[in-house]
């Protein structure tokens, strides 16, 4: 059931929804004046970004990597953004409200325009999502609905219910409502996704018209290579932003950035770390790997550093690199000799297991070097087992492995993302870990309310037990290449969102 107060809150926005809603209708909400598409300079501060991509996408529910995403995150904003440190902060959302971390309520910005003048309203949010949802749409982000625990979204996308059951309602123009089937204390962060982004009215954005817009830009011009953003504020450094589709053959250097290089590109670039962790897992159903001794054996074999080199940032935590409070952790004296000692191992009788990993990119390199490495004890037999990337999900799903290639990303900066998959109970949870200490600590994260000082001592003990147990075997943290100019300022090397947004740059002077 709902709490007292959330209870009073719904009883009050509904109370006041029909007046507001009147004021609304009578007054516009002062809508702000449409800026004119002609800067007041002949020439205005152009940015020149470049996408490797089939398809410039104007469309949130259809942009799957955060590169096709950019230009909608500059004509569109939501309840939550991304700061230029990659943190998740509110933008539409004034204010949230909940007592129970399941039932929430969100004040939207009553200034809040779309770019034909009309106000930006939480119906607008309703049908954008429910459009979300509508498995006739086919949206391959649609299951994000699921992952955040909306309620009805699972029996949405199985047909059994309509889009319109989807929890989230409209209470009155700028106060939205969103239900879930559990308590989730990480949903505000959560809002933050590309894909929860509204159109107008929720519709689908026209592939040939005007692209009705509510952010820091509006578009100006659209070609099928080229998007021309125009900004709706005098203050911003770049007043027009180029996007281009890009192909092999052009040097990324006549752009002033281009995010997803390609893997062979040999030229000048930056790296910045991604909220991405590479691992490999241990099958804890498995009689072998059941056993901590052997899983401390192999760990104590494995160099990150050795096996990271080129790929990554080298990580001895089911963290990322860039979130871990302690960088590394106390790597343990005891040798990886002395402990096959101790399972009785002999050049005659060694340890054999087979290392599956998909044979794609850098997996066979990586794979290669970790069984060279077990390679150098007689008392250990790797044998390599390459599959494509739907046998591999296929084996991780059925637990048909014993040591097996995997990662996790997340979509905000957040620990939690990191540690749930280690629930007994989770989907995710695909090597049959189980420890009751963690389980109970997930829950209460989940569920309560807790102090950032309690938070960060749930969080630290998770991952010192997870360590303690050797739950998986960490390697690296995922970086991502990039061809920034020199000129372009404001891409902070912490920022691992992988969202850059146009606002936030600006151009050295002189340059």
């Amino acid at each position: 059931m709902m709490g007292y107060w959330y209870a009073q809150a719904v009883a009050f926005v509904k109370k006041y929804a029909k007046l507001t809603a009147c004021l609304w209708l009578l007054t516009g909400c002062d809508p702000q004046t449409v800026p004119a598409e002609k800067s007041q300079s002949p020439s205005p501060p152009r940015l020149k970004r470049a996408i490797y991509s089939a398809y410039l996408q104007l469309d949130p529910h259809f942009a799957k990597v955060s590169a096709d995403a950019a230009p909608l995150r500059d004509l569109l904003v939501g309840l939550w953004a991304f700061d230029p440190k990659g943190q998740a902060v509110p933008v539409l959302a004034k204010q949230q409200f909940s007592d129970d971390q399941q039932n929430w309520l969100f004040i939207l910005d009553e200034q809040a325009t779309w770019s034909n003048g009309e106000p930006v309203t939480a119906q607008d949010f309703v049908a954008s999502w429910q459009r979300l949802a509508d498995p006739a749409q086919k949206s391959p982000l649609a299951p994000y609905l699921i992952y955040m625990g909306v309620q009805n979204a699972k029996e949405i996308s199985q047909g059994d219910l309509p889009p319109s059951a989807l929890g989230v309602q409209a209470l009155n123009p700028h106060t939205l409502q969103i239900r879930l089937r559990k308590a989730n204390t990480q949903l505000p962060q959560m809002l933050a996704h590309s894909a929860l982004l509204p159109t107008y009215r929720g519709l689908k954005p026209a592939e040939n018209g005007d692209f009705i817009s509510n952010g820091d830009y509006h578009l100006l011009e659209h070609r099928p290579q080229t998007l021309i953003l125009q900004a709706n504020r005098q203050d911003l450094p770049f007043q027009q932003v180029a996007y281009q589709l890009i192909t092999s053959k052009q040097n990324p250097q006549q752009f002033d950035i281009v995010e997803n290089l390609l893997p062979h590109y040999q030229g000048e670039a930056r790296t910045l770390p991604r909220l991405c962790t590479y691992f490999y897992e241990f099958n804890f159903a498995d009689p072998m790997f059941s056993n901590k001794t052997v899983r401390q054996a192999v760990r104590a074999m494995i160099s990150s550093a050795e096996v990271s080199r080129g790929v990554g940032l080298p990580n001895h935590s089911v963290l990322p690199r860039t979130m871990q409070t302690v960088q590394d952790r106390q790597l343990s004296t005891v040798s990886a000799e002395h402990l096959f000692s101790q399972l009785g191992l002999t050049p005659q009788q060694p340890l054999k297991f087979t290392l599956t990993y998909d044979a794609q990119g850098n997996h066979e390199a990586i794979a290669q070097r970790i069984a060279g490495i077990l390679g150098r004890s007689d008392l250990l037999r790797v044998q390599l087992q390459a599959v494509d990337w739907r046998d591999l999900l296929a084996k991780r799903n059925a637990k048909a492995f014993q040591f097996i290639r995997s990662g996790w990303c997340a979509d905000y900066a957040d620990p939690m993302l990191f540690l749930t998959a280690f629930h007994s109970q989770s989907p995710d949870n695909k090597s049959g870990y189980a420890n009751e200490t963690v389980d109970r600590y997930l829950s209460e994260l989940a569920e309560k309310p807790l102090s950032v000082a309690q938070r960060q001592q749930y969080i630290e003990a998770i991952v010192a037990q997870l360590d303690n147990d050797i739950a998986i075997l960490p390697l690296f943290q995922y970086q991502r290449k990039m061809w920034i100019a020199n000129d372009i300022q404001g891409v902070l090397p912490e920022n691992a969102s992988e969202v850059i947004y146009s606002k936030d740059l600006y151009r050295t002077k002189g340059k």
